[in-house]
């Protein structure tokens, strides 16, 4: 019972990583099983999603394909928003997804981070840390050992 116990653990941390340890707590596992759990389950959901979004997003580009003429306003706005879109994060840079990317959802963030930062290693190594970091955090803040 204990495996699946830490496997469904696990993989509620690979989708949301800081409500996974109260969850836990409640669960009957101690301090140390859901560092581990909880650290394990975000760490292996991010890589596989973040990889898993080239495949998505290439599904998604070969999905529909219409001969329509394109309208140059909708192209505008869509020229627009990319623009915007690297402005951003020209100017402020990987540091705002990287630390909150475990407050939105762990998939939510490894998409966007594979997106905007494909070709850099670093930025998926911090993330790597971060997730740690914020697993290991909030095992410690909801431990019952915390409350006392």
């Amino acid at each position: 019972m204990g495996v699946i116990r830490f496997l469904t653990i696990a993989f509620l941390a690979s989708i949301r990583l800081l409500m996974t340890a109260p969850v836990a707590f409640l669960a009957g596992m101690s301090l140390t099983e859901t560092i581990i759990a909880v650290n394990t389950g975000g760490l292996i959901g991010f890589v596989v999603f973040y990889f898993l979004s080239d495949l998505i997003q290439y599904r998604r580009s070969i999905g529909i394909k219409n001969n329509k003429p394109v309208n140059s306003r909708k192209a505008g706005k869509k020229i627009r928003r990319i623009r915007r879109i690297i402005s951003y994060r020209n100017k402020v840079g990987p540091w705002p997804l990287i630390l909150t990317a475990p407050f939105l959802s762990v998939p939510v963030g490894a998409f966007v981070i594979r997106k905007l930062y494909r070709r850099s290693f670093w930025v998926f190594l911090v993330s790597l840390l971060v997730i740690l970091f914020w697993g290991t955090l909030s095992c410690l803040f909801f431990s019952p050992v915390g409350l006392i």
